[in-house]
């Protein structure tokens, strides 16, 4: 139906929206509908619902786990491990701290002569990270991730020649008399055997000959030509800003984020950090903060995945929408699997209106920005203005109307936020990455992530997605190249294989989304299960 016409033969402001609204809404509703059809005819079968969680599905998942297994024990726990005290939630508050019996008064965020300094824990010792600023080579900004924190894990995890880093490390000022009993231990993925294996042939099969530095690159014609598809659609949408238009701008807004910021921000796309930093900028400019995600997605997800405490995407979304079966469940989480996907469409705002809120309280919800520095902060302001520029502002001045541009700038918020969402949610979240009987929960890190992720497709749509469809390599190497990942997704899946881990792979995004529906439902329904520790 045509919008009403306004006093000068204009849509009206109100029509407009309403118009907005039934187009983009769409995007969400018909996936929906799919779902519901499909609990339509379950409704008619013998047990529509599940009598245990996880209940029994049928997957297109291809599980390795007992290749080659031999004699070897496998590396992963039978129950999950304590969860770990003091809670990184707590950084900073020393009343929690001392609540969870392991600050001994000591508070290294406030004390004198700790409060300004930019110290780090690694392994159990703190260290002076100044003197090393600036001569870090994946720059300062990757470098203020470990400010005032235990950077075990993302040290680890982000350097492939760890012995080499660790003896730069060791060359840092050592401070004593630093009370690390108080700063929240992370996961040690040095320690696992397997992670050492794994790393090991990598450098010995892929990284042999391509000379320093091979591991950063690959990538850099994916992320240009999503960079440039962006702004292309930018430029079609500021001409004609329509629903159809504002659709092409946010899948090519989507694009950018998981192809050009999301390596970007964690370093992986060129060894020169500039060009890193440069181009994980356009998270601001897409609709997101590059810092907030940073912390968000490198310190909280990457460090603690699926860990219903500590990762910040488990708990971020709740109580609109349950992920654990350790979450307090509402009456209407039995219907998420069927009204996610139009909430997905919310993300854009979500996370525009959140970094704001971030950067304000100076802490995402998973993760405090101890390093973040005053311009950084501005920056994010800066580029969240020239993304309404971009999407609002510029369209308006061309047509002089704010009201002709709205169901253009809803159609690209709506369509970014569901597509970000689907992609970057069904890689943890179906049945075999909550399976908690698998979990190490910090005894071995490398498998943690191996079990808490999964697979999907292959080299097209790993360049496709700047390897988020290669999630379980992803998460092992966050500081390779995703032009690297499908030859680093065999060896992991035949080291898995000789370790009795389960290495989970699915042939497309189809097979993957449908049991990431099918979890949803589940864990919809599920009882309540104690957590392993309350949230501070």
């Amino acid at each position: 139906a045509a919008a009403a016409p306004g006093p000068q033969g204009e849509a009206s402001f109100g029509a407009s929206l309403l118009l907005a609204l039934k187009g983009v809404f769409a995007l969400g509703l018909i996936p929906a509908l799919a779902v519901a059809v499909t609990a339509v005819r379950q409704a008619f079968q013998k047990d529509p619902l599940p009598s245990a969680w996880p209940g029994p599905v049928v997957s297109m998942a291809a599980v390795s786990s007992t290749t080659d297994v031999g004699t070897a024990e496998p590396l992963i726990t039978k129950e999950p491990q304590p969860a770990i005290i003091p809670h990184t939630n707590t950084e900073g508050d020393l009343e929690k701290r001392i609540d969870q019996g392991n600050a001994g008064g000591r508070d290294p965020w406030k004390e004198p002569q700790w409060k300004d300094m930019k110290w780090t824990v690694y392994r159990g010792k703190a260290y002076d990270l100044q003197p090393f600023y600036d001569a870090h080579p994946g720059g300062n900004w990757l470098l203020n991730l470990a400010v005032r924190r235990d950077c075990t894990g993302l040290f680890e995890s982000y350097h492939l020649r760890l012995e080499v880093a660790q003896k730069q490390m060791g060359k840092l000022p050592l401070l004593e008399d630093f009370p690390v009993e108080a700063v929240p231990k992370t996961p040690y993925p040095g320690d696992s055997e397997l992670y050492r294996k794994i790393q090991g042939r990598i450098l010995t099969e892929l990284m042999q000959r391509g000379g320093k530095g091979i591991q950063r690159n690959g990538s850099m014609d994916a992320a240009l030509t999503t960079t440039g598809s962006f702004f292309a659609a930018a430029v079609v949408y500021a001409l004609n800003p329509c629903v159809a238009t504002g659709v092409l701008f946010g899948l090519t807004g989507a694009w950018c984020g998981m192809v050009t910021q999301h390596p970007g921000n964690h370093g992986s796309l060129s060894n020169w950090e500039w060009v890193n930093n440069i181009l994980g900028l356009m998270a601001d400019l897409v609709g997101g903060s590059g810092l907030c995600w940073q912390y968000h997605h490198n310190v909280s997800h990457h460090v603690h995945c699926n860990d219903e405490m500590m990762d910040e995407d488990v708990y971020s979304a709740y109580p609109v929408l349950r992920l654990d079966d350790r979450m307090p469940a509402k009456w209407y989480h039995k219907y998420q699997h069927l009204y996610m996907f139009p909430a997905f469409c919310f993300m854009h705002m979500v996370f525009f209106l959140g970094d704001f809120l971030a950067i304000t309280n100076k802490r995402t919800e998973g993760a405090a920005m101890h390093g973040a520095t005053g311009l950084q902060r501005g920056i994010v302001v800066a580029l969240k203005v020239a993304h309404l520029g971009l999407l609002i502002g510029l369209p308006a001045y061309l047509h002089g109307s704010v009201a002709a541009v709205l169901p253009g700038a809803l159609a690209y918020s709506f369509t970014w936020g569901l597509s970000l969402a689907i992609l970057f949610a069904v890689s943890h979240n179906t049945n075999a990455q909550k399976d908690q009987s698998l979990w190490a929960r910090g005894d071995d890190w490398a498998a943690q992530q191996i079990v808490t992720s999964a697979d999907w497709g292959g080299g097209l749509a790993c360049w496709m997605t700047g390897g988020l469809s290669l999630q379980v390599v992803h998460h092992l190497f966050p500081a390779i190249s995703a032009y690297h990942y499908p030859a680093i997704r065999n060896i992991v899946e035949e080291e898995c294989g000789k370790a009795g881990v389960p290495y989970v792979h699915y042939p497309h995004l189809g097979a993957i989304l449908k049991d990431f529906v099918i979890f949803m439902r589940d864990v919809g329904r599920a009882p309540d299960r104690s957590s392993t520790c309350p949230l501070p």
